[in-house]
């Protein structure tokens, strides 16, 4: 079994794939540079699992991950949630050497206190496929570099640690999703996840809403998202804090009423 992952390594999706390993015998780790990638391989393999970022707790839904997996014949099959502590990482201790900071857009987005802070507007900051790969960009770069990426990658690359903790809100975590066509038995399961487009008319998605209020069920998220097919068409993805089995006549009654629904899984949350 192999469990695909957002790279290179150093990066908190390998963090949270290292959790999902504990869970799933023999298996192997291997990072994949993009999303689109890793969702095709696991939509392919039913042997393979993947571990996608899915929400970060500061700048909401990863958006490349719901609409690559949607489509797709994969599930979910567990949520694993990682404390993010994002470090400002240089070859120098200097920041007024700085030019340039490398890292991840949402990482970019979660530290801009910081950024705006300690740097003018001539500060470049410069998007990375991953926090990893920007600590990997500076080693090859001059002290006029920087990044923001891990502790662990600092330290393994030999980088100075200038700040620690640098992001906008110090309880910063991502929801990190558990992906594979194979579906992966645990004990028990704590949320479902759903995907569903309404008729496009005044009320459609009140109708829906109603029927979670009817079932006293409590939708722990709601994001929509363009359905990529008509538009002004979009899909709503949505987060309940119970397993099917328990709101399945629920399901069921919403389902009639959507123009598209599809169960996305339903889940453990991952104690480590």
């Amino acid at each position: 079994m192999n469990i695909y992952y957002l790279g290179p390594k150093g990066t908190y999706s390998e963090k949270a794939s290292e959790i999902a390993k504990k869970f799933i015998e023999n298996s192997e780790l291997i990072p994949v540079s993009t999303i689109s990638k890793i969702v095709e391989i696991v939509n392919n393999n039913e042997k393979a699992y993947a571990v996608l970022p899915y929400e970060n707790s500061i700048e909401g839904i990863v958006r490349q991950t719901i609409d690559n997996i949607y489509p797709t014949d994969v599930k979910i099959q567990a949520e694993i949630d990682i404390k993010i502590e994002h470090c400002f990482i240089s070859k120098t201790n200097d920041l007024k050497k700085i030019r340039k900071i490398y890292s991840h857009p949402q990482a970019l987005a979660q530290c801009s206190d910081f950024i705006t802070k300690n740097f003018d507007e001539k500060i470049e900051l410069i998007v990375a496929n991953s926090t990893s790969d920007a600590a990997n960009i500076i080693l090859n770069g001059d002290e006029t570099y920087s990044a923001i990426a891990s502790e662990g990658i600092a330290h393994k690359l030999n980088l100075n640690i200038v700040c620690k903790n640098i992001g906008n809100i110090k309880e910063n975590k991502t929801r990190f999703i558990l992906i594979s066509k194979n579906k992966k038995e645990f004990a028990k399961n704590d949320k479902t996840t759903i995907v569903f487009n309404t008729k496009n008319e005044p009320g459609a998605l009140l109708k829906i809403l109603e029927i979670f209020n009817k079932y006293n069920l409590n939708l722990t998220y709601l994001e929509s998202r363009p359905s990529k097919e008509i538009f002004g068409e979009y899909n709503f993805f949505a987060d309940i804090d119970k397993p099917f089995d328990v709101i399945k006549s629920a399901m069921n009654e919403i389902r009639e009423k959507c123009n598209f629904y599809k169960l996305l899984g339903s889940y453990p949350v991952l104690n480590h």
